[in-house]
Parts: structure tokens; C-alpha cells; sequence
């Protein structure tokens, strides 16, 4: 049965049981309060909570799976959108794939308190410590699909919203990491500003579902949002299996600024020189730069594929 005929499994919280909460302390300060007030109000409501904090980049994938084997029932990702990726590449790590039994482990949860928060939007999670806590004591637990990616070494990654080759994934990567902690948003800004006096992309090739494209930019979606409120792919949703891949084409400066432009006005994938696919798999050979999720993760070549594997998500 195809992901798209099977219907995401969904279940009660199951409440007052042994809860980790994984916080990132690079957070602006403001929200380290959050993580308190969070912390306080979910051990009211009678769970077990265990505060861990991260201490360096991909630690809370670390953490995670400490929770796990040490038997949380829920783990909450308190952070921006590469703490939640980090939480959940920890939480996945053996899973079954999507034709086998349901995902293992831990629940996840979410106590926004990054940059962008953009999976939060596209889940409509509350920012807010006290929304958020509600949230997690209302909510319910929903397996949903995730997107993944093979790398040549063996090494294995997957993402909740998007992975992107091009000038996204370049400004990722030269973003001051200063900057984006004292200014948010303003910290990629001024990096893709910087980027973009000298950009002069050479075409790169690649495959999607078997047929051959050429790319200057190339975002591929799990789900629809892309740097908080513009839709991407306005078509995608972690509850369907599928992914949409936006091949951007255009070589010159312009072109970025139109691309961007169209992003927000939602007119992006009616462009000539944009091709939007609903496709299984993404084969990218060349080399080029990837972020996922807003994080800068290495270079491909690279696999991704859709409904490999799933978590159980509370929201």
C-alpha cells in the first residue's frame, strides 16, 4: 500500500511517565526561561522531567538516544529547527522502514525557541512556553514521514521540512554563527547579501525519479514551509510520504531575487526556468553543498528518498 493511502497512526499521550527535555543553551537568553518555565510546568502536571543540556553541534543527536535507552516515554526538543533535526536523527536511528511495524522508541515533541521555529509553524506548535506545554499535554502522538538521505560512506541523515543544494545551502554555510545567535534571521540575511555579489553557479546535474534535470538551486521538500511563513512546496505535508523537489535553474543574480520574490508571492512554480515535481527519489552525484532543515550538513553526492522512515511526533 502506497504512503499516501495508509492513514498516519495516531494515539492518546500516554501522561505523567519519564520525560527528557534536550535544550540547546546557544538560544538568546530570553529563551532559556522558556526552557525553565517549560520545565517547571510539565513537572506540575506530574511527569518526570529530566533537563539535558547541549553542549556542542551535533550533540542533541547524542542525547536523544541517551533518552531513549534510558527509557524516556517523551522527548522534547527544545531549540530551533536544527536541534529538532538533531533530536530526531538520534530518535530514528534503527527505526523500521515504512512497510515495516510502527516507529519505535520515544515520542518527540517541540518548545520552539530558534530562529526561524519553521517546522513549529508548519505544525502550528505555539511559540510560546505555556502554548507550547499545552500543546504537548494535548496534543497527540502522530506517526508522520520523514525525508532521508544516503550518503556514499553509509552515513544516513533525515529531515523533517527540506535538504537544499545551491544557494541556500551556500549561504548556510558561510552564515556567522555569531550573527545568526545576536540577530536571527538577520545572521542568514546578511549572508546570502554577501554571497550574492559574487554568485556564479555552474549548472550540476541531477536525477529525480529516474529523469535527468540541471540545477542551480534545488530544494527538496517534505514539507511545505520554507524559512518560516512562504510556502515552497505548497502541495507537501509530513503526513503524506511524498516529496516536491523546486529545480531552480536560472544562473544569474537576478535570478535569485526573482526566485525569492516568487517564493513569497507564491508565483514561484509557474516560473519557465523552475520545475516543481512530486517525486520518490533524488540523486544528486555532483558535488554541491547541503543544508537540511537549515543546517549546513556536508556535500553529495547524496540519495534522498521519501517514506523511509517515520517518528512518532506530538503536536
Amino acid at each position: 500500500m502506497s504512503p499516501e493511502n495508509q492513514k498516519p497512526l495516531e494515539s492518546k499521550i500516554e501522561k505523567n511517565k519519564k520525560l527528557s527535555i534536550i535544550a540547546n543553551p546557544a538560544a538568546r537568553k530570553s529563551s532559556l526561561k522558556k526552557v525553565e518555565l517549560a520545565s517547571e510546568l510539565l513537572g506540575r502536571a506530574g511527569w518526570d522531567v529530566e533537563l539535558m543540556w547541549t553542549q556542542e553541534a551535533g550533540h542533541a543527536t547524542r542525547l536523544a538516544k541517551q533518552a531513549a535507552d534510558g527509557g524516556a516515554y517523551l522527548v522534547v526538543a527544545a531549540g530551533g529547527d536544527g536541534t529538532f533535526n538533531e533530536v530526531m536523527n538520534g530518535l530514528t536511528t534503527g527505526n523500521e522502514v515504512m512497510n515495516g511495524p510502527a516507529a519505535r522508541g520515544p515520542a518527540m515533541a517541540l518548545l520552539p525557541l530558534g530562529t526561524t521555529n519553521v517546522l513549529a509553524k508548519e505544525l502550528k506548535v505555539p511559540e510560546d512556553a505555556r502554548g507550547a506545554v499545552k500543546r504537548i499535554l494535548e496534543g497527540r502522538v502522530r506517526e508522520i514521514y520523514l525525508g532521508s538521505m544516503s550518503f556514499p560512506d553509509g552515513r544516513r541523515r533525515r529531515f523533517f521540512l527540506m535538504a537544499g543544494m545551491g544557494f541556500d545551502a551556500e549561504a548556510v554555510y558561510q552564515v556567522n554563527r555569531r550573527l545568526k545567535k545576536l540577530y536571527g534571521k538577520a545572521g542568514y540575511l546578511t549572508s546570502g547579501l554577501k554571497l550574492l555579489k559574487s554568485w556564479a553557479p555552474e549548472p550540476k546535474s541531477v536525477l529525480i525519479d529516474g529523469r535527468q534535470y540541471f540545477f542551480s538551486s534545488l530544494i527538496v521538500c517534505n514539507g511545505a514551509r520554507y524559512g518560516g511563513y512562504p510556502k515552497m512546496a505548497p502541495d507537501a505535508s509530513v503526513e503524506n510520504g511524498w516529496l516536491y523537489a523546486v529545480v531552480m535553474s536560472g544562473r544569474k543574480r537576478l535570478d535569485v531575487l526573482k526566485y525569492a520574490l516568487g517564493v513569497v508571492t507564491g508565483r514561484h512554480t509557474s516560473f519557465k526556468d523552475v520545475a516543481y515535481l512530486k517525486c520518490r527519489s533524488v540523486q544528486v552525484q555532483d558535488t554541491a553543498r547541503i543544508q537540511a532543515d537549515g543546517d549546513y550538513i556536508g556535500e553529495s553526492p547524496v540519495l534522498i528518498e521519501s517514506a523511509k522512515e517515520k517518528l512518532k511526533l506530538v503536536y
